[in-house]
């Protein structure tokens, strides 16, 4: 089987695995506490750990790491133990996101854990996984949006970055929030839209020079800057507002008794801004280091060659 077989077995891996943890991703109300006493007394084990989320992760990277050694042997310079590293905790990422406490809270509306959730799967995840994935990945990307009309707008790194920024700025409006967490099935498509957007904002970031994008690593870096000014005005619309702004968060069990559903929702929009501050500030020191190593590299050709050829 060649490589762009192999990378599409992957792409539908990980696509499948996007519909499994319906019961957990989405707020779905049929899943939440009824009854007083403890959040996580009403769930069994299983929907604590959700197991088949386990073991469909398990199967992707099973698939990652054959794609992986397949590159390996047909290119040079793909056999990158940090790659694999990386999308091992992409995938950690995911599981922790979608199964265990932070899943069951969020699931019950409690604000701080739905956010949190929300920044490790689109800001956390999407680098992580990007990495991991060899440069013939970006390749065959490069190829798919260069051959459709209709996908090649997705080139433009301000498409990329606009659109993540603005769907998760929208779905953070209070009315559209309310309405959306309420329709199980249109929150589970908003998650999936926003999550795809975060890819595609994040791979103008993480692609070589030349793939996807003519970006240079300075642009690069300011891009990341962008991202960061541009999610700030939803962070600050949650976290100084004077009062509780969304109805839902007044529905969530309470956890502390010294907790507020303002201090909730204070929180959640803490979290969301800290994150992305240390997701964004790791990109721009990665996307430094590979700049820093290209310019050394170049430096160390010139001095190796002959006086002559210099001058």
């Amino acid at each position: 089987m060649n490589i762009k077989n192999q990378l599409k077995i992957l792409g539908l891996a990980l696509f499948f695995f996007s519909l499994l943890p319906l019961q957990t991703f989405a707020h779905n109300p049929e899943s939440r506490i009824t009854e007083d006493g403890g959040v996580f007394q009403q769930y069994t084990w299983f929907e604590i750990l959700n197991p088949l989320l386990f073991f469909s992760l398990v199967v992707v990277y099973i698939v990652y790491l054959r794609v992986m050694r397949k590159v390996s042997n047909s290119y040079t310079g793909e056999r990158d133990l940090r790659k694999k590293i990386s999308f091992l905790f992409g995938l950690l990422t995911i599981y922790i996101s979608l199964a265990g406490p932070i899943s069951i809270l969020s699931n019950n509306l409690i604000f701080s854990a739905h956010m949190l959730q929300q920044a490790l799967m689109y800001i956390v995840m999407p680098p992580l996984i990007l990495v991991g994935m060899p440069h013939v990945f970006y390749q065959f990307f490069d190829k798919i949006l260069v051959k459709s009309k209709i996908l090649r707008i997705f080139k433009s790194p301000l498409i990329g970055l606009l659109l993540f920024n603005v769907l998760w700025s929208l779905y953070h409006i209070p009315t559209i929030y309310e309405y959306v967490w309420q329709q199980f099935i249109l929150l589970e498509v908003s998650h999936l839209v926003i999550n795809t957007s975060a890819f595609l904002m994040w791979i103008h970031v993480l692609a070589p020079v030349g793939q996807i994008n003519k970006m240079s690593y300075l642009t690069k870096i300011g891009y990341m800057f962008a991202n960061g000014i541009l999610i700030t005005p939803a962070c600050a619309l949650i976290i100084f507002a004077p009062d509780v702004v969304y109805p839902s968060v007044n529905e969530a069990p309470q956890l502390f008794s010294f907790s507020t559903p303002q201090n909730d929702q204070q929180l959640g929009g803490i979290i969301m801004k800290l994150v992305q501050e240390i997701s964004y500030g790791a990109a721009i020191t990665y996307i430094f280091s590979k700049w820093a190593r290209l310019e050394r590299k170049k430096n160390a050709q010139i001095d190796e060659l002959p006086v002559s050829s210099v001058e």
